[in-house]
């Protein structure tokens, strides 16, 4: 059964910021771009490098080790060199928290 789990006080989440969290195995990104909060794997689908030592753009993020990118909302690829996709993850705001689901 999927659940939320709290990951931050929305209040000490600036936005342009991104924090990287671990939940069992799972390594996750969330990131903060004005009032839209997003959930990815941390891993570039090229390499499995972090993306979170990435750089976030307008909508994307791209990883720090080639420069692939990868659409915010959907985890899509959008740059070579890489070419699948990252999951994503439900998160939303709650209570002032920042939370992500998983299973």
């Amino acid at each position: 059964m999927a659940k939320f789990l709290a990951v931050c006080q929305l209040d000490t989440f600036a936005s342009g910021t991104m924090r990287n969290i671990q939940i069992g195995k799972k390594k996750i990104v969330v990131i903060r771009q004005g009032d839209e909060l997003y959930a990815l794997e941390d891993r570039c689908s090229h390499e499995n490098y972090p993306l979170s030592d990435g750089f976030l753009e307008d909508g994307k993020i791209a990883c720090a080790m080639h420069g692939a990118e990868f659409d915010l909302k959907t985890g899509e690829a959008l740059a070579l060199p890489a070419y699948e996709n990252v999951k994503t993850y439900i998160v939303r705001m709650n209570d002032g928290m920042v939370e992500v689901q998983v299973d």
